[in-house]
Formats: C-alpha cells, sequence, structure tokens
C-alpha cells in the first residue's frame, strides 16, 4: 500500500456510534504544494482560488473547478466534493486516482455512465466558474454534464437538487445555473422555467 493509498483509506473510515454512524472528511491535504486533492467545502474566494485553474473559453470568468455531487440519496456515495485542478485536470483521472477503491478499472465508457444519463448516474459533475459581470458583479456558475439528447436535459427540479447540494457547501456568493455557450439545448431548456427557485446565469 503506497502514501496515498494508506491516507486515503483512513480518510474514508466510517465511524459507528451512537447507534450511527458518522462520515469523516474523504478529501485530505498530504502537504502538496498545490493544496489539498480536493474540498468538501468552499467557505472563501481564497479556498476557490486555491483549487481553481484560469479559464480563457467563456466570457467575463477568469477561474474555474469541477465539482461532483452524489445523483442518489445513498449513504455510500461520496458526498459533494470540489476538485483541485492543479493536481487533477481531469475529472475521469482524478476519480481513477483518488478513488481507485470505489472505481475500479474505470474506463471512459464507465465513466460516461456515472455522470451523463438518468438510467445509470451516480454522481453529477460539471463545472464551477467565477463569472465577474459588469452588471451583476462576482457569480458562482455551476453547469451539470449530460448527454448531448433532449430526452437526458435536465427538469427543473433536478437542478433545484444540485442548487441545493451545492449551496450546503459552497459559501462565496453568489452561486447560480449556468452552461457552457455551445450547450444551446440545456439553455434553450433554462428559458423556459418560470421562478425555478435558483439564479441562472444566460452568457
Amino acid at each position: 500500500m503506497n502514501r496515498m493509498t494508506g491516507l486515503l483509506s483512513l480518510a474514508i473510515l466510517v465511524l459507528s456510534g451512537c447507534g450511527g454512524s458518522e462520515r469523516i472528511s474523504v478529501c485530505i491535504d498530504d502537504g502538496d504544494p498545490a493544496g489539498p486533492i480536493c474540498m468538501e467545502q468552499i467557505d472563501t474566494d481564497d479556498d476557490f482560488e486555491l483549487i481553481t485553474q484560469a479559464v480563457g473559453y467563456l466570457p467575463n470568468s477568469d477561474r474555474v473547478t469541477k465539482y461532483m455531487a452524489p445523483a442518489k440519496d445513498d449513504p455510500t456515495l461520496l458526498p459533494t466534493l470540489f476538485q483541485n485542478l492543479n493536481r487533477y485536470s481531469y475529472h475521469i483521472e482524478f476519480l481513477k486516482t483518488v478513488f481507485a477503491e470505489r472505481f475500479p478499472a474505470l474506463d471512459q465508457q464507465k465513466y460516461l455512465d456515472l455522470i451523463l444519463q438518468r438510467e445509470t448516474r451516480r454522481y453529477f459533475s460539471g463545472n464551477i466558474v467565477r463569472i465577474d459581470d459588469p452588471g451583476e458583479g462576482i457569480l458562482y456558475g455551476f453547469t451539470v454534464y449530460t448527454a448531448a439528447s433532449r430526452e437526458e436535459l435536465l427538469e427543473v427540479d433536478e437542478v433545484k437538487a444540485i442548487y441545493d447540494m451545492i449551496l450546503e457547501v459552497f459559501r462565496p456568493e453568489k452561486l447560480v445555473y449556468t452552461f457552457d455557450p455551445p450547450d444551446a439545448m440545456a439553455r434553450q431548456k433554462a428559458q423556459t422555467w418560470e421562478s425555478p427557485g435558483f439564479p441562472i446565469y444566460f452568457y
């Protein structure tokens, strides 16, 4: 067992007591100068800076990271996590390396099944990008990856559930739902929602 595997095994232990169980942190800080592997809670803009990279493909946007959140009410799933892009640029690489025991033999198809389609999805995943809008100021926009078909477009209640999960552990203001500009179908879908219960940012 190497040092990383040992640390991760320790980090995902479940402590039992008082007739129940308590999950301890699955994101560890192993002392790497690039920061912790991931974070389970972002309290400040400095936290966000620590695990993000510069982004140049979105208007009025400067920093981005990736997140994942459980798609089912299942205590065995990982909690909402924010990936440190300075350690792992790609989500599949992050899962294969950091949580190898949970995702054995994870290949591209298994990864896509894990996040893109309702039938097989276990986690929601996407980007969180910091936006400096001339009219609204600083916003933090989350996207959600889905398969490129109208049948797989998220409904408003699904996005609301994701928004609520992220908001529980993401403190910087203001969190908004958004989409990459090329994702025209998700944008069109969101434009049909009235009073969705969460803010939406249209590039």
